[in-house]
């Protein structure tokens, strides 16, 4: 009886060993290190995927959080890779789009260099000779809303818009700058223009200005500068038929 008992023990454990296709020789402890190796490799698969399944299903408003912590120990490259990353996840979201230019133009207090940006002051003649010549301009307005509820420029030959100075890092996207000949930054004196130009020449834009001398400038040019810088364009061949309102 105890023979038959211990050759049944060992065809089980002989068909045991041939399942789980254990080599000859190899002992019970073998079979352990294999089976926690196995389980080991089960777990950070799982882990893994359940970790990319998270950061895919993260709301814009917990990237952005998380960005904005990265943004306060200057971690901006850091930050901005996060962001584009949710944008490709949800490239209609405001928020994202918000978010990201906010930190590319704070991005220069990290000590971004200027030297290949495009910034530059927009004189009175060079701006009533590109208005004429019919160039697609934007003019920016970066004063505060007290001061802008006061008075606030509007044209028919060029489109205006309001983004106080503190603001323009987060809100000038959304005039879409790249659309424009000319986008030109203005203040009452010109010293806030040129702080703003430069944020959005830092943030990657092109043709951004600041108008040399604020309004103090441009409200002194009048009709008749308009016109006579028409008659001269028309005389010089560079436009054909008169190019403003009569």
């Amino acid at each position: 009886m105890n023979g038959q008992v211990k050759t049944s023990l060992r065809m089980r454990g002989d068909s045991f060993y041939n399942a789980i296709n254990l080599t000859k020789g190899e002992s019970m402890l073998s079979l352990k290190k294999k089976l926690t190796l196995f389980f080991m490799f089960v777990g950070i698969f799982v882990y893994a995927g359940s970790l990319s399944t998270a950061l895919a299903g993260q709301s814009p408003a917990e990237v952005i959080g998380r960005a904005g912590a990265l943004m306060k120990t200057g971690n901006y490259d850091q930050a901005g890779e996060q962001l584009q990353r949710a944008l490709k996840a949800h490239p209609k979201d405001e928020s994202l789009w918000e978010a990201n230019n906010t930190i590319s133009g704070r991005g220069y207090v990290a000590g971004w260099a200027a030297d290949d940006f495009r910034w530059a002051p927009m004189k009175a003649k060079k701006f009533v000779t590109d208005v004429v010549l019919k160039k697609k301009i934007a003019l920016v307005d970066v004063r505060s809303p007290l001061e802008t509820a006061v008075w606030y420029p509007k044209s028919k030959l060029f489109d205006t818009f309001l983004i106080p100075l503190p603001t323009v890092p987060s809100r000038l996207y959304k005039i879409h700058p790249e659309r424009y000949d000319e986008v030109i930054f203005i203040c009452p004196t010109g010293t806030r223009a040129a702080s703003a130009s430069l944020m959005a020449a830092m943030m990657g834009y092109k043709n951004v200005y600041f108008f040399k001398g604020g309004y103090k400038v441009l409200t002194g040019l009048t009709g008749g500068i308009y016109r006579k810088t028409e008659k001269k364009l028309l005389a010089e061949g560079k436009i054909k038929e008169p190019a403003l309102p009569r």
